[in-house]
């Protein structure tokens, strides 16, 4: 007669093993180990006597991980601290707290913070060339418009600068999109998705136009230093930086937050955060490579979030970070504050709000790049060892 099996919890379970709970659920996803679910259908339970063979075999000896390529850089555009951010001395939250995008753009761009700005001056004959392009193309995915755009803009406007062109480009992508030919950036740029907005979405809005503007060498950013350096066009080089944006694991991250936040509306936080533990997945929108203290432009974009009408949306962001808090451990980052500004307002995932933030930026980093040699950045393949010569 066999004998009586006996469970653990996944707590109990990941401390027997030495991981966390995401490995602990990974080694589920990798069939290493067994879960059964409790009577009440929602609680994960371990064999003892299976979890005990596991811990005994040792934790698999698992590949290094491969190395980053550290590119090292001197810029003096923006500067990570430990516990801030700051653009050209300026700290970040202070500006997005007391400034216009057009203003910190220009910060970006020319080094100085101005008092005020006029609204950018709409290129009418560019504007309207650029719809054609992307009504003949059927673009429907918002990243593919502006890289249309900055592709059209290249053509016609060959002899621009990169602040030019950046200033160009920002200046056309609101009416683009859907908004008004007049007025301030943000307000026009909301109004390209909300047709009549809130005040305090339109603060939101612009908050996080200016927390996202740049954020030293991200990978975008660096394609874009890239591509200046064989002297691509600025519209071309910010191309580059569209293109890389798109990735899941840099601005597109915020569409996997706005995921988990609708999922835990319809079936609660703990559920919607256990389901991606389980499969294995990272939770989107905690942790970051830099910041060990946490993300300084989480809560300064969360505070204008909570200022939304709809607030009440906001109860499913908290308990999503009070349930990530018990079972990862790890600081909401920006992403997560992005993804709750569009889960709040009721936006589409794909607005590219990262991306339309992005584009001062890299133009002030091809502005920056322009002043060093050119083709300075040079790969050198190395053939793997277990290669062999023929």
């Amino acid at each position: 007669m066999g004998g009586v099996t006996t469970y653990v919890g996944a707590t109990e379970a990941a401390r027997m093993l030495g991981v966390s709970k995401p490995t602990l659920y990974a080694y589920v996803s990798r069939g290493m180990l067994r879960r059964e679910t409790a009577v009440d259908g929602r609680t994960s339970l371990y064999a003892r006597e299976d979890v005990e063979r596991l811990a005994s075999r040792g934790r698999r000896r698992q590949a290094p991980e491969r190395p980053t390529i550290d590119v090292q850089v001197t810029s003096s555009i923006t500067h990570l601290h430990d516990e801030r951010v700051t653009y050209r001395g300026h700290d970040v939250a202070r500006l997005a707290a007391s400034c216009a995008y057009e203003q910190v753009a220009e910060l970006l761009l020319t080094g100085t913070l101005p008092a005020s700005t006029e609204p950018w001056r709409v290129d009418r004959g560019g504007l309207e060339r650029c719809r054609a392009v992307t009504d003949a193309a059927g673009a429907r995915d918002p990243v593919t418009v502006l890289s249309l755009a900055a592709a059209t803009l290249a053509d016609l406007r060959p002899d621009d600068d990169a602040a030019t062109a950046a200033r160009t480009l920002l200046a056309v992508i609101p009416t683009l999109l859907g908004g008004p030919l007049r007025g301030d950036f943000a307000d026009r740029l909301t109004r390209a998705w909300v047709r009549r907005p809130a005040p305090e979405l339109v603060t939101a809005i612009s908050r996080a136009l200016v927390l996202l503007a740049d954020h030293e060498l991200a990978t975008s950013t660096l394609a874009v230093r890239v591509a200046c350096s064989v002297r691509a066009d600025p519209y071309s080089a910010i191309g580059a930086g569209l293109a890389v944006v798109r990735g899941p694991y840099h601005g597109a991250a915020n569409r996997a937050v706005t995921g988990l936040l609708d999922r835990a509306e319809q079936i609660g936080a703990g559920r919607a955060v256990a389901e991606r533990l389980e499969r294995g997945e990272r939770l989107p929108g905690f942790g970051h490579s830099v910041y060990r203290r946490g993300d300084p432009r989480f809560e300064p974009l969360l505070d204008a979030v909570r200022t939304l009408p709809r607030s009440e949306r906001v109860g499913v962001v908290d308990a999503v970070l009070a349930e990530a808090g018990r079972s990862v451990g790890q600081l909401p980052n920006v992403d997560l504050a992005l993804g709750a500004l569009i889960h709040v307002a009721g936006l589409a995932q794909d607005v590219p709000l990262f991306a339309i933030a992005r584009i001062s930026g890299w133009a002030a980093h091809y502005l920056e790049e322009q002043r060093e040699r050119p083709v300075r950045y040079r790969g050198l393949a190395r053939q793997p060892a277990n290669v062999a010569r023929v």
